[in-house]
Parts: structure tokens; sequence; C-alpha cells
């Protein structure tokens, strides 16, 4: 027998929507991960944990084409390790975002057609394409709304953050990575403030 191929894990937030469903007149949706999510979803962006996410979105299909659009808005609340005193740092987070989905053996953009005829002619630097003109592919008829969320939320989040009245400076991020060598969990610290906090299991 041969060897089954390797899968990619699903989602940790699905919220799927049939493409063939999407119209011309705007939908409106809210969508919101669950704690069992949230967790999971805590451990993939490498956070201490979310405490909150939901997204307010318009999905729309484009007039004379096979694109689907969205747009919408992102609010989370996440908790963080601070870089220099591993204290807890709650960010409130709120982001908009846009996106298109297309079939790619259904619709191909015009500008993203001419654009691989070009590659294929040898042409030298090309104009990098909007996402407009090159759409993400819609897989098996299906948007996943909960992964475009989580996307964008990855952009949003602080890479360096730091406790309120914590002096940052270039170089801070080093000296936590060489203090966590002294620390047997770097975030024994938000685990001991969830615990007064009356919070659970991480």
């Amino acid at each position: 027998m041969g060897k089954k191929k390797d899968q990619a894990p699903p989602p940790e937030w699905s919220h799927l929507i049939d493409s063939e469903e999407v119209e011309a007149k705007p939908q409106k949706l809210s969508i919101s991960a669950d704690e069992e999510e949230r967790g999971l979803l805590a451990k993939r962006l490498d956070v201490f944990s979310i405490d909150s996410l939901k997204a307010e979105l318009t999905v729309v299909r484009e007039k004379g084409s096979m694109v689907v659009h969205v747009k919408g808005v992102l609010k989370a609340q996440i908790t963080q390790s601070c870089v220099v005193t591993t204290d807890p740092v709650i960010s409130e987070i709120e982001e908009s975002f846009k996106a298109w989905f297309a079939d790619p053996e259904q619709a191909v953009s015009f500008a993203k057609a001419r654009r691989d005829k070009l590659i294929e002619a040898g042409q030298g630097e090309l104009p990098i394409l909007s996402e407009a003109d090159d759409p993400e592919p819609i897989i098996e008829g299906q948007i996943d709304l909960g992964e475009l969320v989580t996307q964008y939320l990855s952009l949003s989040i602080n890479l360096y953050p730091h406790a309120e009245g914590v002096k940052y400076e270039i170089g801070d991020e080093d000296e936590a990575a060489q203090g966590a060598e002294t620390i047997k969990n770097p975030f024994a610290a938000l685990k001991d403030w969830k615990e007064k906090q009356g919070g659970g299991d991480a």
C-alpha cells in the first residue's frame, strides 16, 4: 500500500460559508471564537491567552465576476508576557481588513493572466498584484472566515510587548530570552497572576 500524503491539520477555529450562496447583495455576519477555540489559537499564535475574539464581516460577490469580497473588523483581547519583566500584558486589538476569494478554475483576473504571460516570456521586474487582482483560492466551494480572521489577528499582535511603565529599548527581547533560561516556565508570572484573578487552568 502506498503512503498517505500528509494532510494539513484542521484550523483551530473555522467558520465556513458556501461560496455559491454569496450574492451581489451584501451579507453581514458576526462570528466569535469560543473558549476552546481561543485556547488552541493562543498556542498557535504563541500568546498566553486570547480572552476574546470576534469579528463583524460583510460578504458580497462582485458584480459581473466570480470573485467574493470579504471585509470586516476584528476585535480581540489577548494576554502576553512582557519581554522585560515577564509580567502579564493585556492588549486590546481592533483591526479592519479586506480579502478577495475566487475559484482559480473558474475565475482568473485579467491582470493576473497578463502577469503570468509576461513571466512565461521572461520579462524582468513585474509589478506586484493587489489582492483584488490575485484573490485567495476558494477550497471545495467554501471560504473559511474563522481562518481569515485568525490570519489578520496574527499580523496585529505586538511581537515585543512590555508592561505599562516599563521602558522598552532595542535589545530587550534578547535580554528576556536570556532571562528565560533561569526561569523554569517563562509564563510562571502569568499563571500566578491568573490564579490571583480567580482564573482557571491556562
